[in-house]
Order: C-alpha cells, then structure tokens, then sequence
C-alpha cells in the first residue's frame, strides 16, 4: 500500500515550526500483504553480527502464515534495510510448526510485540494470542498463554544462545482463566542488558501479571508480580517498561500499567524481592474514567537531573468543553524517592485524536542535553506525531515540531503515530532518529538533521544619537552585522560551508520608515554571507525627507536564516542530511539596535511634556451645557476644548512632541467645521493635530462644530471620547469623557376643523327610559380634531394622548352634551372608548354616519295641532319669552366635566379623530326655554404619556365651543273682531246691572256655605332646589300632588298644559341615573381661557345678565269671601 509524507503544521491552536526531524528525505517501507497490519508496532535494530547495518522492525500480527497447508494466518515480523525501495522488507524467520493436537498458530498475532535490545543486542517477538491445547480430542481444552520469541542480533536462531533456547512460557496452561490460563503472554514486552520482560493482562481473570526473567552470568531468575487485591479485568501488564534510576539509582524498578484499574487505569512500580516476587512501591492512578490511563508508558531523564522521569498516556481523556481529545501524563521524579500522585504537566490533544495512543523517549534530537519526547494521534485527521523537548525545568509545555501525516505524497496512509521507536541514530549523524508505524501497512524513518548554533552575532548603529543637521548626501547612519557559528553538542567535527541570509528593516515599526538604505528607496535590505568563517558587512542609510517623528528612537532589526536549497518534492531513501542543517530554534533569530534623535529635552535626550486639557459641550452663546434640548430643528451642537503645556512641580512641560488631540463621537454628530481651520481632519475618528512640538507654555483653544443628524428616542446621552498623546514621555494621560443628557422633544400639531358648532334644542320633553335611538336625545354634534405626525414613532417608549375636558351635565345633574361615538381615522380607522363607560353609556341605538353635519341654520317649526302623535311642543308666550343666552363651561362651575382619552397610534399621515355627540334635548327645554341661546364651551389637549423622563412634548390645547339656539313655537295672540268687543262690553254692563238691582232687591242675609268659597286666585313663584328624597317633582312645594295642580281647562287660575320637570329622573320613575366620575385636566391644571367669551343676543339687555331661573313652583293662594 502507498505511503504518504509528513510534514510539519501548526495543530490544535498551538504554533509549532519545523525542527530538526526531517520530511523531505524519508524512508518508507510498504507491506507485502495488504491488510497485514504492518507497521503495528516498530523497533529500531542496528545488527553488527555477520554484517553492519541498521534495520527497521515492523510487526504485521496479521499476516499470512509461511505455505504449509494447514495454517491462513500467524501474524510476522519484516526486517527493512535503509533504502529507497519501498517493497524490500523480508519476513523474519520464525520457525514454528502447527500442531493442532498441541498448540494452535493460526491467527497468533505473532509481531504484536517488537523489542530490540539495542546495539549489539538481541530482538524479542511476541505473539499473544499463541494457544495451548489441552486433552485433544472431543473434550479438548484451549488455554490462550502467549509465547515470545528470542533471536540474536543477526535475527537468526542461534541454539548455543540459552536467551533464545529459553522456553520463555511464564504461564501455566495447565490453569483456567482464574490462573493463568489465559494470560496473553506477550501483549507488551522488551529487553535490558540482563533482563527480558513480558506483560501478561489477561492472568487471573484478566486482573493481569508482569513477568522478568534476569540473568546473571550463569544464573536466571524468574519475577512475577499477583496482585493481591481479588479484582479481576484490570490488564495489568498491557504495557512495561523496565529500567534503573526510577526508584534506585542502580537496582531495576518495573513500571507496568493497569488501565482498567478502578475504572480509571493505573500505573504498578515494582520492585523486585527474594524468592522471584515483585513487589509493589507506588501506584500513580488515572483521574477520569475510561481514559485508558496507563495504556501508553516512557521513561525519559526530562531534566538531565540523573533520575529518569515518568510519562502516561491516556487516549481516551476528553473535555467536552475544551474541545479535548487524550491526553499524556508527565510525572517528574522526586530524586528516587517517588514519583508525586499528581502530574507536574498534563499535555492535551484535539478532540477525538487519542492524543497520547502512543508514547516513547525518543533521546535527545536537538543535541541540547535533555531528553525528548514523541506522543501519537493516531486519529487527528490521517494521524500525527507531536515532538516535546526536554530541559532544566522539564518537559516544555508546547511541541517544538508536529508531524502531520496529511502531508505526505502518496494516497493510503492512515492512523500514522499508532507506533513509535527511537533512541537509535540510524544514519550516524550523531542524531537519534525516529520510526513511525501505522494500521494502514505503511512505516516511516524520520531523520534528524544537523543543528546550527550561531556563536556571534552583532548589529551596530553609528552615530546612536542622530542630528539630522549633520547628515551627508551619501549617509546619516552606519551599520555593521558581524556572524560566526558552530554545530551544537551533535558531531564536533562538523563544518561545512552555509549560506546564512539576512534581512535588515530600519524603522519597521513606523510606517513610512524615517531611513532608508543608500542607493535604494527601500527601508529593507536581503544579504546573504557564505560561512563558516566570520563575516562583517557594513551599509549607509539615509534620512527621510518630512521627518515628524522625531522623539521615538529609530529601530533597526535584523533576522537571519539558512538559505538552502531543498528539492521541490520529497525524495525517498537514506539521503546524507548533513548538507541540510537547521538553525537551533532555541536561539533568538533576530537582533535590534536604535537610533535616537537629538531633542531639545534636557541631558537626558527625553521629553517631559504636561499636556493638559479641558473640554465641555457649549451653546453658540459660549454657555457650559449640560442636556441638550433636542428638537427636530435642531441642527447644531458645539464642543469647547482648550489645551495647554505648562510645567508643574511634577512636570517639567518639555516640549510635547507629535501632539495630537483624538476625538471618538457618536454617529449621531458629523463634524461641520473646527476653529481654528484645518486643526482637525475627520476619518474613523476626528484627529486634531496640536503641534510637533506643541512647545512649552503653549496654549490652543479648539471650537468644534458638529451636525446633530441621528439623535432618536433611544437617545439617552451623547458621549464623547478625547485622548491626549503626544510621542514625549507623559504616563498620565488619560482618555477623557464628555457625557451630554439628551431631553427629546417631540413636535406633535392638534387642530381643528371648526372651533365653534351651532346647533338648537326644542321639540318635547323625553325622559332617558323612553330613548331608543341616540336621535331621541336631540340634535347631533361633530368634533373634528387634527393630530399632525410627530416624526418618529414612539412605539414601546410612550403614548401620545387626546384628551377632551367633555361638558357632561350642568350643575344640578341634568345631561348636558351626550357622547355617542369617537372614531380615529389613521393609517387605519377604529374606535376610541375611554374607561368608565362614558362614550354612549345608555348604549342608545346609533344612526347611520351622515355625510355633512347639520346645517348651522336656525331652524322654527309650527305647531300641528292634529297632525303628529305624541305630546303637542312646548310652547312659549310672546310676552314671557326673554331675548338672552348663557354661557356654560367647566371653569365657572356652571357645568360639569368628565375627562375622556383617546390614545393617537404612531403614524406619519395626520390622523382624525372624530367626536360625535347629541344635545340633550330634554335639559335645555326644563332648564333653558327662557333663553335664546347656549353656549357650550370646553377644551382638547394633545400630551405625552411615557415613563421616559429623557422624552417630553408641550401639551397642545384647542378650545371648542356650540351654541344651541332655543327652537320653541311662540304661542301669538288672537285677534277679535271689533264688534264682538262691543256686544260683549255692552252685554257686561247690562248683566252687571242687573246683579246691581236683584242685589238691592234682596235684603236678607244668606246662611253660610259648607265648603268656604274662594273670590280670589292668585299665582307666586318660589324657588326651590329639589332632593331625590322629596316625593314631589323638582322645584315644587306645594303640599298636594302633582295632579291637585291641574284645573280644568278655563277654570280661573288654570294653568297652561305642561310635562312635569325632568330633574335626573326617568319621567316614568324615580330611580336616579349613575353619575360619572370627574377626573381633572391633562396638565392638571386650570384650562386657559376660551379665545373669546359668551356672545350677548343683540335682543338681550344689559339687565338679563343674570342666569336663567329654575322652574318655578306653582302654589295656589286665595282670601275666604266675609
């Protein structure tokens, strides 16, 4: 299968540049079967038997077995040379023999373990799954053991060597799985000098088991550690590693892991006892279930300290939050004692990469003196490789390089890190090298390249203080670079001639720079030196033209790097790297000097300036403001700043060099104009340049003008943002902020359509129980009132509110005016109903809209004696008809009010709200039939309703006025004959002459009569004011009832046919009506004065000013004839 190349790529957030592992120069080795597994796990071998040479180990558990006819699959090991032949891997011979009625091979995984012993050593093969067979037949029994394998250093069988000869079988299969049955002998495994160990996680019940067999000379001891606690499935043994200078400085400590340990994995370090037990010295556990801890070990000395210090992986940790995916645990050595329960670093991965899958020391790269670590992520995109280095302090928190496999150059790599191998220089560079494995039948040599230190490095600029005045044509400033380098600790004797390139930048924090290179426009220079002896250049720079910088130093910077010429694309095989060094990442790669320029600032060479300011909001009579009044015709807005340089007993107030003034304002201010002119220039923000230098003593006034163009009803304040800077040294600048209160008024419009009505009353008396129709209650009324828009909506912020002062009732309760419908006519039409069920509260039937108002004509109608139905009008005789009018309004407590509100919807059209009302006929006909006219006058106010005291309007108010002209017939006298007068004077005196003579006739007194007789009748009108309580009508006190007072028609002293008063109550009962609530004006407040006052009848004299009377109460008095 193609393999694919790495390179090396930032990841997870973190910056990592390429090192000294190299990815252009690889050796790949493929496997021959596709799907073997090749590359499961890996081990650098430098074999010195029978020939020199170095070899790549790679374990393929699940590739086919050698052709003998009864076996598919046992797994291999490939042995690779160097080359750059991808396919040239052979198959290590391991002679092993099917024999299904003793032991079974297929499928054994042989290769899931490789180990070397390092140079000169041995290699160890495992194959874990490798099973034994007990009692062949019907009844067999299968007991999974494991086995390993021991070959020389020439990967051959040697049968004198008795590592090799030694059975290596530590588990008894004559057990069940409680035992050691089914221990999987082999899952992890490796070499020191004198010992072999082997990892055995599925003994007792997959508590698991660490097996070391040591040898001593001649002798060979045994090791084995049970765990004592009863626990099974904690795989002790899936990984160990074995060494000295953990817990000792020279006996052996063995460091297993368990990562099903409490659910949350753990890591054994044992040591070894008499009689071939090992026994336990500390446990180090996992913090996070099912993390796998313990799954991945290495033992590095981080810190060059002599003792060797722990790492852990644990692939599975995750933080959901962090976006975490594995992670390795590093545990530094506390001087052999004992390793602390908590880590000292904990490493992370990216989500989902099984950060920390695999882990191992991989020597000292860089040459630096401290060891290094490579962790895998196998699953972070195609897999990658992180690379740590050590030091003093320990292991650095971020990698130093990342391979990333989704580089590589040709398609089929996955999971690339699966395994790891160092430790070994396989190109004898005098740089350890590193080999990568992977699921997808692919391994990877990466190879370190030499490291280049540069010793001398030097970078002067002459003169350092600069007087432009003494510049010449040809240069202002002098620079001299010097290098010299050496290979770091790796080969002594390495010099090869390089070809190191510079780039110097004068001034490259300042754009435009203040020097340029002679002979060039350009504040950049490339150079190149071929090494490895000292090099010096030295170049000229000259000075800008307009230089206003001239307090802040001119910095010169100079970064180098190697220039070498690597192929366009990766080659494969063992290519010498020593033509391609890299420069030590641990140095600085870059250099600066400065230039200063020469000031006016005391010895020192450095400015103390004492900018100060003061700045505030003013009219354009100069006036300090502190809210701004805003309405739609407001247009302009002025800032007052002044700013001064005086010296203080803390401040010296040297010059102040590039003063400048920044102003940062709402989008609601466009700045209009500055005084003085072209002070200020307007960009994101408004900079106003002071002076360069803004010279000591000085002052300068500054008067801004600004167009208030966005100020809204969300406006609360406007805020504006002044910094002084200037590039001397003041520490107390401080930014500077203008808040102006914003009070938004609004400019809402109320009027009318016609101020004054005229309307009439007459006809007959109805009481309220008798009204249908709002026709029943007189003649109509139509307010038209005009709201204009106010511009800007309100919507949640507020309301704007009609409110009418409506004449309800005259003084003594009667209805005055009638409410029947309001109607608001915007952007849409609806209907208002104020609260209290004061609109129509009769809830009268309403009449169909007309399309014109009444005619304002008077109108008289005659009586029809036969013609209707109902009750004959009232009629009014000529001689007791006064030619006068009133005038009735809330203010002169001639009638009362109620307060009705209408909320106007924000709309940008005028809107209309209508009020249609009808005068109560009934009212004017018993209280006002002396009267010739009415006047009903009251008033309107348009006001703001909200809660946002940052809003307000003036109240409008229109006053609205009707006269209502009495309308009743005038009864005229009838006129007589001449000659009837005659005859009926005549007649009189005759009658009356005969009276005269019977009288005389008669002398004898007459006896009394029963009932006294009456001679006289008279009629005198007093005044009363009625009660509900009283059982008489309104306005009388005449002791009988109503009726005793109706005489018969011709009868002396009858009087003129009439309705009793309607006072309040219904003419058919007694019950009295509910009277509304008063409420009080909108301003709360007296209203204004009406425009004008009541209008006297040109009929009416100066003498009939006075009210109208009530009713009067008509009483019967007489004298008794004698």
């Amino acid at each position: 299968m193609l393999c694919v190349l790495v390179s090396m790529v930032a990841s997870g957030g973190r910056i990592a540049t390429a090192f000294n592992l190299d990815t252009q120069f690889l050796v790949v080795k493929e496997a021959k079967n596709p799907g073997s597994l090749f590359g499961y796990s890996v081990a650098l071998h430098r074999q010195t038997e029978r020939q020199q040479r170095y070899l790549l180990l790679a374990g393929a558990p699940r590739d086919l077995a050698v052709p003998d006819g009864s076996t598919n699959r046992t797994g291999a090991v490939y042995l690779c040379p160097l080359t750059a032949n991808k396919d040239d891997c052979k198959r290590m011979d391991i002679e092993e023999k099917s024999d299904p009625s003793h032991h079974i091979i297929e499928d054994m995984w042989l290769g899931v373990t490789v180990a070397s012993q390092g140079p000169a050593g041995r290699v160890l093969v495992c194959a874990h799954r490798y099973t034994q067979v007990l009692w062949s037949g019907s009844e067999d029994q299968r007991r999974m053991v494991g086995k390993c394998y021991v070959r020389g250093n020439d990967l051959e069988l040697d049968p004198n060597d008795d590592w090799q000869t030694y059975h290596n079988e530590m588990c008894n299969s004559n057990t069940d799985y409680l035992e050691t049955g089914m221990c999987q002998l082999g899952t992890s495994g490796g070499f020191t000098q004198n010992t072999v160990y082997f990892g055995a996680p599925g003994a007792y019940n997959w508590k698991g088991n660490s097996y070391m067999i040591q040898r001593k000379d001649w002798d060979l001891s045994e090791y084995s550690y049970k765990d004592p606690e009863d626990q099974g499935n904690l795989y002790i043994g899936y990984t160990m590693q074995v060494g000295s200078a953990i817990l000792h400085p020279t006996n052996i400590t063995i460091v297993t892991g368990a990562p099903r340990h409490q659910h949350v994995g753990a890591v054994f370090l044992l040591s070894q006892e008499a009689g071939g037990d090992l026994r336990r010295r500390q446990v180090l556990e996992g913090t996070q279930v099912g993390a796998y801890f313990g799954s991945a070990i290495a033992l590095a000395d981080l810190n060059n300290d002599g003792w060797q210090d722990l790492l852990v992986g644990a692939p599975y940790y995750f933080e959901r939050k962090e976006e975490v995916g594995g992670a390795v645990y590093v545990f530094m050595n506390q001087a052999g004692t004992s390793f602390p329960d908590d880590p000292s670093l904990l490493l992370h991965g990216p989500s989902r990469s099984a950060f920390g899958f695999s882990v191992a020391s991989i020597g000292d790269i860089n040459q630096d003196g401290f060891q290094d670590i490579a962790v895998g992520a196998p699953f972070e995109g195609l897999g990658q490789v992180y690379i740590y280095h050590g030091s003093s302090g320990g292991l650095l928190r971020q990698p130093q390089q990342v391979i990333h496999g989704e580089k590589l150059g040709l398609p089929g790599l996955a999971t690339f890190g699966y395994s790891l191998s160092g430790r070994m220089d396989v190109d004898e560079n005098f740089y350890p090298d590193l080999l990568v494995g992977s699921l997808s039948d692919c391994i990877v040599l990466l190879r370190a390249r030499p490291v280049i230190n540069i010793l001398h490095k030097t970078l002067v600029a002459r003169p350092s203080v600069l007087d432009p005045a003494l510049c010449t044509d040809t240069s202002c400033v002098q620079v001299e670079l010097c290098f010299a380098y050496n290979q770091s600790a790796g080969n002594p004797n390495y010099r090869r001639n390089i070809t190191l390139a510079y780039t110097l930048e004068a001034d490259r924090d300042r754009r435009p720079p203040r020097l340029r290179f002679a002979h060039s426009q350009s504040a950049v220079f490339h150079g190149f030196f071929s090494m490895p002896e000292t090099r010096c250049q030295t170049l000229d720079l000259l000075l800008m033209d307009n230089v206003r910088d001239k307090l802040r130093p001119i910095v010169i910077s100079m970064n180098y790097s190697l220039h070498l010429r690597m192929p366009e694309r990766p080659r494969l095989g063992p290519w010498p790297l020593d033509a391609y060094p890299v420069l030590n990442q641990a140095q600085a790669l870059e250099n600066y000097t400065e230039v200063q320029f020469q000031k006016e600032c005391g010895q020192d060479n450095k400015c103390d300036s004492n900018l100060q300011m003061r700045a505030a909001f003013v009219s354009e009579q100069g006036q300090r403001l502190s809210r701004l009044r805003y309405r739609r015709d407001t247009r302009k807005l002025l800032l007052s700043i002044n700013v001064t340089n005086t010296p203080t007993r803390e401040r010296a107030g040297e010059d102040a060099h590039e003063a400048l003034l920044t102003l940062a304002v709402p989008s609601a201010l466009l700045l209009s104009s500055v005084r003085p002119p072209g002070a200020c220039q307007a960009n994101e923000t408004i900079i106003c340049e002071l002076g360069n230098p803004f010279k000591r003593n000085q002052r300068m006034e500054l008067l801004i003008a600004f167009e208030v163009i966005g100020v809204t009803l969300h406006t609360r304040e406007l805020q504006a943002q002044l910094q002084l800077s200037t590039s001397s040294h003041q520490d107390d600048l401080r930014p500077k902020t203008l808040t102006l209160l914003v009070d938004y008024t609004l400019q809402a419009s109320l009027s009318m359509v016609n101020h004054r009505l005229q309307s009439f009353f007459g006809g007959t008396v109805m009481g309220e129980s008798g009204m249908k129709t709002v026709e029943d209650v007189g003649s109509p009324l139509k307010y038209e009132f005009q709201v204009g828009p106010m511009g800007e909506g309100l919507a949640e912020l507020g309301t704007l509110v009609l409110g009418l002062e409506w004449p309800y009732e005259v003084t003594n309760g009667k209805w005055l005016l009638y409410p029947t419908e309001i109607t608001i006519h915007g952007n849409g039409s609806w209907h208002c109903q104020p609260p209290g069920d004061l609109v129509n509260p009769l809830n009268l039937t309403l009449s169909v809209p007309e399309d014109r108002p009444p005619s304002p004509q008077r109108r008289r109608r005659q009586l029809d004696p036969g013609g209707g139905q109902g009750p004959p009008p009232i009629t009014l005789a000529a001689a007791k008809k006064a030619r006068s009018e009133t005038q009735l309004r809330c203010d002169n407590d001639r009638a009362r009010c109620v307060w009705l509100e209408c909320p106007i919807p924000d709309a940008p059209i005028i809107t209309n709200v209508t009020v249609q009302a009808r005068v109560w006929n009934s009212t004017f006909i018993e209280d006002y039939r002396d009267l010739d006219r009415v006047r009903v006058t009251s008033w309107a106010t348009l006001f703001l309703r909200t809660s946002v005291p940052t809003i307000n309007m003036e109240n409008r108010t229109v006053w609205f006025s009707v006269d209502i002209d009495s309308d009743l017939v005038e009864e005229l006298p009838a006129e007589i004959e001449l000659w009837l007068v005659l005859v009926a004077v005549s007649a009189g005196l005759l009658l009356l002459g005969l009276i005269i003579l019977l009288l005389w006739k008669v002398r004898t007194p007459s006896p009394p009569l029963a009932l006294p007789l009456w001679d006289h009748t008279s009629i005198s009108p007093q005044p009363h004011t009625p009660t509900p309580s009283s059982p008489h009508p309104p306005g009388c006190t005449c002791p009988g009832q109503w009726g005793d007072l109706q005489r018969r028609k011709g009868e002396p002293g009858a009087l003129a046919p009439t309705s009793p008063p309607s006072w309040g109550w219904d003419s058919g009962s007694q019950v009295p009506r509910p009277k509304p609530q008063f409420t009080a004006s909108a301003a709360g407040k007296d209203p204004p004065a009406p425009p004008d006052g009541p209008s006297p009848s040109p009929l009416r004299s100066a003498a009939s000013s006075s009210e109208p009377a009530l009713a009067p109460c008509m009483k019967l008095r007489g004298r008794r004839r004698r």
